[in-house]
């Protein structure tokens, strides 16, 4: 109820779960003056993050996991007894009033519960309980003066969830002042809380609790599923709220989840990927890069993105630099992490290096991927927790981390400012999608945190986490569900949200309008997403009703988005509640070459000679 807004793509067709918007989102310094929006501000860099958290999610993020699962090796864990290596003098004063607790700030933890007891929810508000990293204490022994004497109390500037190790919400909160109005419980606040914590940081898991008088409630999230302790009581005399401070405090920042390490600061954009934490090469690329020294010295130069997923492949994207020895020495790349089932990486591996062995002529339009690290061990759960949750009983898939280096970063496509910069990238995602289709690859996750600028101002396409072999084994009906033409579909819906969230281009602070908003909500929506796309995107006249309100800003908008319907189902004619099908149409005139990538790209050059011959008439 409380979760972070997605937008996905609408998905027209039940089969085409590739046409919701993708995950990883890449960028760079690269001089792209026409294109680029600056982020040379904190404040910038933070508006950069959450217009490309508007892309919303891919088919990799799932909401399987989205449900709770009562563990009882959670509470066994924490509540186990203290150890002498365990040290209880960190842990805060905790004041008893007629059987409830109230915390009291001390050392790496904060707490807010005092001031913030009487105050309306507000989904925004940072919570109650704030555990600080160990690494953030040391950088910064002043780091509670931060985070108290800001002005704002929301998330963001340099009260960063990057700085925190977990987080806790205490107590119920009226949504008004009326004498009846409803509450938000404290473990509905603390879901919420924890997913905000999760998209402003790059961690494999995380964990919160809840107390509502004198139960007490411990949580954790992983890529593979939320978990949740039996609820128990709290008292002064049964000392469980202690003990369970205790164990907590005592774990270090990477049993709390935590990736990334500071650099020399507390600042939330500095930080470093310690080598040492990179799993190994999988053996494909082992053999690929065998006597090619790892990555060393890894800088994190700029966050580029944190999902907002809190399951799934749950991706988070950087521009970093490497040092070490050899050919790959002090050179800047774009570092995914993110969190993997072991069912996909074989035929993922073989994908990635089928696109690395060819020619860069023959890989236009797509991203290389110099360098793979994967840990070998897919998990549900931390591995120091008890070894006893049924994994295979509850459904649930054990994921394993991997980082990957690109050849280069790129720009989001969130950052073009006009028609033709659009149509620039739309003609180098066609051309990676061609690159695609020669190796007999389906991409199947076309999205518009997918299509990244390149150094030319040309689109590519990255991120092949979900892409087939077209020739797999016989029977995977799955694979015969997807075509190219439905992957020209996903671009145009990748073009009209690009408009749809950047009305007035990407230097400009315009989000996407309420009526764009509610268009999308239908458009999504299995059956309203049909009727709406047969009346918006079939004839030229409601294309141009359709993007009337841009216009003034994205001129020749309509043209580019009708260039690019030709090519897929949407150019089919059909009345508005006329359901048809498609590939009766368009499968032949794809077969004999009528329709195809090359006449595409040549539609798209055509179109963006047109606009350039426009604007310079229009400047004379």
């Amino acid at each position: 109820m409380y979760s972070t807004q997605k937008l996905p793509l609408p998905p027209r067709h039940s089969v085409m779960s590739h046409v919701q918007l993708g995950e990883t989102r890449c960028s760079d310094e690269q001089r792209l003056a026409p294109l680029r929006c600056s982020a040379s501000s904190t404040s910038q860099l933070v508006s950069r993050v959450s217009r490309l958290r508007s892309l919303g999610f891919s088919s990799g993020e799932s909401n399987d996991g989205d449900r709770e699962i009562e563990w009882a090796g959670l509470k066994d864990f924490f509540l186990a007894p203290l150890t002498d290596d365990i040290d209880t003098t960190v842990v805060p004063e905790i004041v008893w009033e007629d059987g409830k607790p109230t915390l009291k700030s001390r050392g790496r933890l904060l707490s807010f519960q005092e001031d913030n007891k009487n105050d309306l929810y507000d989904p925004e508000a940072l919570p109650d309980v704030f555990l600080f990293t160990h690494e953030v204490i040391k950088a910064n022994s002043n780091i509670e003066a931060t985070w108290t004497s800001t002005d704002d109390d929301q998330w963001g500037g340099l009260c960063s969830g990057t700085q925190l190790a977990a987080v806790a919400e205490i107590g119920i909160r009226p949504i008004d002042a009326s004498p009846h109005c409803d509450v938000v419980y404290p473990q509905d606040r603390l879901r919420h809380s924890l997913c905000t914590l999760v998209s402003h940081s790059c961690r494999s898991h995380v964990f919160g609790f809840a107390m509502y008088k004198h139960e007490l409630k411990i949580v954790l999230h992983t890529p593979s599923g939320r978990f949740c302790a039996p609820i128990f009581k709290c008292t002064e005399a049964n000392g469980h709220l202690s003990t369970f401070l205790a164990r907590l405090l005592s774990l270090s920042d990477r049993d709390l989840g935590i990736i990334t390490s500071l650099c020399e600061d507390a600042k939330p954009t500095s930080f470093r990927f310690p080598s040492s934490d990179l799993p190994p090469r999988p053996t494909s690329f082992d053999k690929r890069r065998r006597g090619d020294p790892r990555l060393d010295t890894i800088q994190i130069l700029e966050p580029l993105y944190w999902s907002d997923s809190m399951f799934g492949r749950r991706t988070s994207a950087y521009r970093v630099s490497t040092g070490g020895e050899g050919p790959t020495a002090h050179t800047e790349y774009a570092m995914p992490v993110s969190f993997v089932e072991e069912a996909r990486c074989d035929e993922h591996d073989r994908i990635r290096l089928a696109i690395a062995n060819v020619s860069p002529d023959d890989r236009k339009g797509l991203t290389h991927i110099v360098d793979v690290y994967r840990e070998s061990d897919f998990v549900v759960v931390p591995r120091f927790l008890p070894k006893m949750l049924d994994a295979k009983a509850w459904g649930l898939k054990p994921r394993a981390m991997e980082v990957v280096f690109h050849e280069h970063c790129f720009e989001p496509i969130s950052v073009v400012e006009s028609t033709e910069a659009l149509a620039q990238v739309m003609l180098g995602a066609v051309q990676g999608l061609r690159s695609l289709y020669r190796l007999r690859i389906l991409h199947r996750d076309v999205s518009a945190a997918n299509v990244m600028i390149a150094s030319d101002e040309k689109g590519l396409l990255i991120d092949y986490d979900t892409a087939v072999f077209m020739d797999g084994p016989k029977g995977e009906a799955e694979r015969r569900k997807s075509v190219p033409w439905h992957e020209i579909e996903s671009l145009v819906y990748v073009a009209i949200f690009v408009v749809f969230i950047l009305p007035k281009g990407a230097s400009d602070p315009a989000e996407m309008s309420n009526a764009a908003r509610g268009l999308w909500e239908h458009w999504k929506a299995p059956i309203t997403g049909v009727l709406t796309g047969n009346v918006l995107l079939t004839s030229t006249e409601a294309l141009q009703s359709l993007f009337e309100p841009y216009v003034e800003h994205w001129k020749h908008v309509p043209e580019l988005v009708a260039a690019l319907t030709k090519y897929c189902g949407l150019g089919v004619q059909r009345a508005w509640n006329e359901r048809v099908d498609e590939r009766a149409p368009v499968e032949p005139r794809w077969a004999t070459g009528e329709l195809s990538h090359d006449r595409l790209a040549s539609d798209l050059y055509a179109l963006i000679e047109r606009i350039v011959q426009n604007n310079t008439s229009e400047s004379e």
